[in-house]
């Protein structure tokens, strides 16, 4: 799931709300520097970690613009692109091989 959080003026914070994932489990959320839309951007890739509560849902908070002072301390991230993933565990099945016995004639 990838979020682009442009409407509101520079310095808006959203909260992203997240419902249906895995209960308590990790969320990544990869995201780049914040630029305006007008501005190019350099190619920085930031990675965060959030977890689910039991029903699987999240909520995150970013801000439009650069960070602003007290920002850390609330929990607000500032960037832009923000994609969102939950890795999907496969496990192998538990198994046991069983070779041919050679019959010993000979």
């Amino acid at each position: 799931m990838s979020v682009e959080p442009r409407e509101g003026p520079e310095g808006s914070v959203f909260r992203i709300r997240g419902r249906g994932w895995r209960p308590h489990r990790r969320v990544e959320v990869v995201y780049g520097v914040y630029c305006r839309p007008d501005q190019a951007c350099i190619a920085i890739a930031y990675i965060a970690h959030l977890k689910t509560n039991r029903r699987g849902g999240f909520s995150f908070r970013v801000r439009a613009g650069q960070a602003e002072p007290g920002d850390k301390e609330r929990r607000i991230t500032s960037g832009s692109g923000f994609t969102f993933s939950q890795r999907k565990v496969t496990r192998k099945p538990n198994y046991r091989v069983i070779l041919p016995g050679a019959s010993g004639r000979g």
